[in-house]
């Protein structure tokens, strides 16, 4: 590694841990005669303990970066956000932590709480060719008939576990469908201006799936945490593979992540054209899933996760440049928070780091030091 040398790196984080979003706990007053218990925050923000911790992996990064010989001043860097309370503050925290005392601007395009198109996940063409294109291109990335019924059934445990923890049943959400979660009607919509969704049991567990994370994720307690009644890191798991699958099918799928992400990437391709040594950009879930599945990134399994975009997680991309042939290289790492350090909002050191997982690209080939070539990147990134 001697031979190679860090000069750029940019970074596409997912915000911190937030409150449940202002639609999802309208849903969920519905979905159970239970009380939830209250969140520290407006709805949708940043907590406290998001805040907290991504001090933490700023001043982490900090230590990361020197110990790649990466040196950058603050007029080197340059972040942007989501105009959101959560992609913002989650930025002014990470870099607070990173750059402690120095003056580092956060910028964001509109007035707090207004999207911006860069990071909002929108469709732009709704005729019924380019849906049936996409329901083709589902199919051909999933290998199989793009039948949500057949999802559903898969994750029909999951559901079931829901309705236990619920007690979904005795909900008014019951009384008037009359329908279990499993069995809600479910369709599929691409909508110009709106994100693309899917409607019935994935779009209603995974707004309940968010949630109970959510509250694991703040140190509820036990009690507090599912009412008490998750018992094991498996039905956890269980849970948020609800979610993961509504994701991967919504963002994931090629011909709909390119279509989703192009603002993104070429905001990324801006970026690369820039002086800045370290980008720092503050989305969403939808945006780390909508890039990697344009960019053609191959599936992974992140180790000590249970969500395949982490809250807080950071997507980094660095380039690297050869000091014998001058040839410039890249590789990408997912840096995330594992549950338990999310869960006991640990400190991240360089003795309790979090997890640093390389991501590999379908169709590119590495060099004998596991590196990509950086002109393959870009020729990636114009064909989006």
């Amino acid at each position: 590694m001697n031979e190679y040398q860090l000069e750029q790196i940019l970074v596409i984080s997912r915000h911190g841990i937030r409150t449940a979003l202002p639609e999802t706990l309208r849903l969920l007053e519905t979905v159970t005669p239970k009380a939830w218990p209250q969140w520290d925050s407006a709805p949708g923000y940043l907590t406290n303990r998001g805040g907290i911790l991504e001090n933490y992996f700023g001043a982490y990064f900090k230590k990361w970066m020197q110990q790649q010989n990466f040196e950058v001043s603050p007029d080197e860097v340059f972040v942007y956000a989501n105009s959101i309370q959560r992609t913002v503050a989650t930025a002014q925290y990470f870099t607070l932590g990173a750059f402690p005392g120095l003056d580092v601007p956060i910028n964001h395009k509109y007035p707090i709480q207004r999207m911006d198109p860069i990071f909002d996940p929108v469709v732009r063409d709704d005729s019924e060719s380019f849906k049936q294109s996409v329901i083709k291109d589902i199919q051909h990335y999933t290998h199989s008939q793009f039948l949500i019924e057949q999802l559903n059934l898969q994750l029909k445990p999951a559901y079931e576990l829901l309705s236990d923890i619920l007690d979904y049943r005795q909900s008014q959400y019951y009384q008037k469908v009359q329908c279990e979660l499993a069995d809600l009607p479910s369709s599929f919509n691409l909508i110009v201006n709106e994100e693309p969704i899917i409607r019935g049991s994935l779009a209603v567990g995974t707004a309940i799936a968010d949630a109970l994370l959510l509250q694991y994720y703040s140190g509820f307690t036990k009690q507090d945490n599912a009412w008490g009644l998750i018992a094991t890191e498996e039905q956890r798991a269980m849970i948020a593979n609800i979610k993961n699958q509504y994701i991967n099918l919504l963002f994931k799928s090629p011909l709909l992540a390119k279509h989703i992400a192009k603002p993104l990437v070429e905001f990324v391709n801006q970026m690369f054209q820039q002086q800045h040594k370290l980008v720092i950009l503050v989305g969403h879930d939808c945006n780390i899933a909508a890039i990697t599945g344009a960019l053609g990134f191959k599936d992974y399994q992140l180790p000590h996760q249970i969500e395949e975009t982490p809250i807080g997680g950071k997507l980094v991309i660095q380039r690297w440049r050869n000091k014998h042939d001058q040839q410039h290289y890249f590789k990408v790492e997912y840096m995330y928070q594992t549950i338990e350090q999310l869960h006991l909002a640990s400190e991240l050191t360089l003795n309790n780091p979090p997890m640093h997982h390389p991501l590999e690209i379908d169709g590119l080939n590495k060099n004998e030091q596991g590196f990509y070539f950086w002109s393959d990147l870009k020729k990636r990134i114009s064909n989006i």
